[in-house]
Order: C-alpha cells, then structure tokens, then sequence
C-alpha cells in the first residue's frame, strides 16, 4: 500500500520516512534510501548493544509522532462522522495539526 501511494516520493528533500515492523522494505522504497525501522530480535540468541541502542534513539524519535497522532485524534472535528464529502477534510486536518503543535512542549529530539 506504501509503494501505491508513492507517499515516499513526495517528501522534501533529504527527509526520510520512518515506520514499525510492519514497514520492513521501507528504505528500499525510499528514492534516496532513507527509510528506518526498529531491528528485530533473532530466535534464540540475545540483542546486540548496538540494537539495543539503535532501538531506543528510533523509538524516542518515533514516540513524539505517535503522541502527536493521539492528540490529533481527541477533537472531535476530526472523530465525527464527515457529512459534507471530505470538503475541507485537508485545512480541516491542518488546523487542528497547529493546535496540537501550538500544545506540543518544544524538546529536543535525541
């Protein structure tokens, strides 16, 4: 579905596209191959440090993303049912987006 839409190739420049397990060939769908997924644990054998550490600097970065999505999710002009056929379903979106932004404490992300 992610090869269908062609969303990767509409990003900025020099932006990449991050995605859970469920992404596993995002960095090869990716036109400059700048897709990351967390690293799986092998069957039987422990994780590597470097996954270890590699699993946590993803998911710090990853997390300020899913929370943004949660709060996105709370008003209710994007939870009710659309009755007028997704007009303005884009500045409606772009709205709220500079809401949870304007919430959003502003923190480095490492």
């Amino acid at each position: 579905m992610l090869e269908q839409s062609q969303l990767l190739s509409r990003l900025p420049p020099n932006v990449g596209g991050m995605g859970d397990l469920a992404y596993g060939g995002i960095d090869k769908l990716h036109p400059k191959r700048l897709g990351a997924v967390s690293r799986w644990k092998l069957r039987g054998k422990d994780r590597p440090p470097d996954d270890v550490a590699y699993n946590r600097a993803f998911s710090r970065r990853r997390i300020v993303v899913e929370y943004s999505s949660r709060q996105m999710r709370r008003y209710q002009a994007l939870r009710q049912t659309d009755r007028h056929h997704r007009q303005h379903h884009s500045a409606r979106v772009r709205e709220v987006a500079g809401l949870v932004n304007g919430q959003r404490p502003q923190y480095a992300v490492c």
